[in-house]
């Protein structure tokens, strides 16, 4: 059962990639059912009320950092909702490595981005593609954060199975 919730958990993921890609926005509602699926699936693996509020902890603390930063026009709101529960499925121990992967993740789809624009100017028939990310658009950071958040939930997947 804990594989059905991941599953869906990395399915919410992929969805929230393809609308950041296209729209670069995140629907709030898709961000919470993320969010969401972490207490079934923290029930199910028999998480410990300490380690439970640890990886809320966690989260609060994503999201106080975030909030700061989009009060100061560095990240987009709804980065910092899905930031936050990214962080949330990977707690305190997870968090540095998944915030590093994340940054990894961001800095490839800026220069995927960069490269994009330029093929777009140059080829023609590349232009909707290169539309998609293009940096002009913005960056669409909340698909680094679904790599991110993926990775954590993934595993644990692969765990189970």
């Amino acid at each position: 059962m804990s594989d059905v919730v991941s599953y869906a958990a990395c399915t919410a993921l992929l969805v929230l990639s393809c609308w950041d890609l296209s729209t670069r926005r995140l629907p709030n509602a898709l961000v919470a059912v993320f969010g969401a699926l972490y207490v079934p699936h923290a029930w199910l693996a028999h998480t410990s009320w300490t380690s439970f509020a640890q990886h809320a902890a966690t989260a609060l603390v994503c999201f106080a950092i975030g909030a700061l930063l989009h009060a100061a026009g560095q990240f987009g709101g709804g980065d910092v909702k899905l930031a936050s529960t990214v962080l949330l499925w990977a707690g305190p121990r997870a968090a540095l490595p998944t915030l590093a992967l994340v940054s990894l993740a961001g800095l490839a789809i800026v220069v995927l981005g960069c490269i994009a624009d330029r093929l777009a100017s140059s080829v023609p028939f590349v232009v909707p593609l290169a539309r998609l990310w293009s940096v002009r658009r913005g960056v669409a950071y909340g698909v680094a954060l679904a790599i991110g958040g993926w990775c954590v939930v993934w595993p644990r997947t692969l765990i189970a199975g």
